[in-house]
This record gives structure tokens, C-alpha cells and sequence, in this order.
């Protein structure tokens, strides 16, 4: 998360956030706690509490390279639910797409988007569901690029949002057949980029309609054939 030789470090992009919290009373840099969750993740927990119990196990090691010396024990986990309460989910997207892309453009010539639901977003309740995101991954280096939130079930709006905040000269852009419609398309090559349509098995009628298309360019009639 230090800065790297080809640009900006990660800690660097998250301190440049809005802090959500007032001034008073405040302990422990929203860079250092956002630093501390994602560690974290990447190291296996899949919710709040266990990353905080994990940067808790860690605390000695990790609070002095995120800049947290001032605090010799951690925060309490009321303090980790509500910054990420009061932090715009978008802001934080926004930091994280920015950094993966500021180390992974070079690398990244093709970009598959597709949509996903939260893991652990799920809940018991019918009342409650799932979150979902539409996500851009970069194939060549396997990891997510940037990801938006899907509202009210929209997957195109939160699609054209998502390939609108990349950079997509040159690059081909491969999505279900869900998803590649004509506006996702045009934002696809307004951009600069290629698109590839994936057609799956559990879209049979789009499969016959492209395949009813393509077969006779492909496989014309041999002379003397019938096209009947």
C-alpha cells in the first residue's frame, strides 16, 4: 500500500478522502482504518467484525506503517461501523478504481464486465436483498478493476456508469449478452474500445437468433444445396 515507483501508493489516495467524522475527539486517520479493513480482506475475512478482529490480532505490526503510532491499542469496532456507516461507498469505489488502474493500465488489454452479487450481502429476510454490482475485471492481471452499485435492479445504467470511469482506448471489452446493448455498445466505442458478446447457454433465444445470423456467413450452402 506504500507508494509505488510507477505513481501514487494506495494509503495516499485514501487519505486524500473526506473524513465523515468531526474533529473533535477524533484518534485514529480514516487512511490508517481503511488500510487496516482491506488488509484484512485480503487476508480471507469476509465481514466487518473479522476484519477488525484480524487488524485487532495485528495491531502492533500495522500501526505504524499506516500511520496510526499515536494509538497504542485499536479502535473499538463501533468506531470501524461507523465510519464506513457515514462514508460514501462511491468515494471509497472511486479511491480504490483509481489506484488499480494507476498500477494495472499498462498490463490490461482486455476487460470483462459482469454482474455480481456482494458476498456476505445476502440476508434471510425476502425484504432484503442481495447486493448487487456490476464489476470490471482485468483479465490479464485478475483482478477486479472498478465496480458500481446496481439501483433498482438497473444493470444497463450502472454498466454505461462503469465503462464510462475507465480508460478504453484499445482495450476489448467482453460482456454477457444481458448486459451488450445498444447503449453499453455505443459507451464501449465512444470510449475508444472493442466489445465481444458472450452468449451462454441459459439465453437460448439469443443464442439461435445470432446463430440463425452468423451460420449461413459461415457455413454458406455448397453448390447445389438447398438454403431451405
Amino acid at each position: 500500500m506504500v507508494a509505488e515507483a510507477s505513481g501514487e501508493g494506495l494509503l495516499s489516495k485514501l487519505g486524500r478522502l473526506a473524513d465523515p467524522r468531526g474533529n473533535r475527539g477524533r484518534r485514529y486517520p480514516l487512511d490508517g482504518l481503511l488500510a487496516m479493513l482491506i488488509l484484512g480482506a485480503l487476508n480471507g475475512e469476509k465481514s466487518l467484525r473479522g476484519m477488525w478482529i484480524w487488524g485487532c490480532k495485528h495491531w502492533q505490526s500495522l500501526r505504524r506503517p499506516l500511520g496510526l503510532v499515536g494509538n497504542p491499542r485499536p479502535p473499538a469496532y463501533a468506531t470501524l461501523w461507523y465510519v464506513l456507516s457515514a462514508l460514501p461507498s462511491d468515494a471509497l469505489n472511486e479511491a480504490l478504481q483509481e489506484w488499480t488502474l494507476s498500477w494495472s493500465g499498462e498490463q490490461v488489454r482486455s476487460v470483462s464486465v459482469d454482474g455480481k452479487v456482494l458476498r456476505g450481502s445476502r440476508r434471510k429476510s425476502p425484504a432484503q436483498s442481495a447486493a448487487e454490482v456490476i464489476a470490471a475485471a482485468g483479465q490479464e492481471v485478475g483482478v477486479v478493476l472498478a465496480q458500481r452499485e446496481v439501483c433498482e435492479g438497473d444493470a444497463i445504467t450502472a454498466a454505461i456508469e462503469l465503462l464510462k470511469g475507465m480508460p478504453l482506448q484499445g482495450m476489448v471489452v467482453t460482456a454477457d449478452a444481458g448486459l451488450l446493448c445498444r447503449q453499453v455498445v455505443d459507451t464501449i466505442l465512444e470510449g475508444g474500445g472493442d466489445y465481444l458478446g458472450v452468449v451462454k447457454e441459459n439465453r437460448p433465444e439469443v443464442k439461435k437468433a445470432v446463430d440463425d445470423w452468423v451460420e449461413p456467413e459461415v457455413f454458406p450452402p455448397g453448390p447445389g444445396a438447398s438454403t431451405g
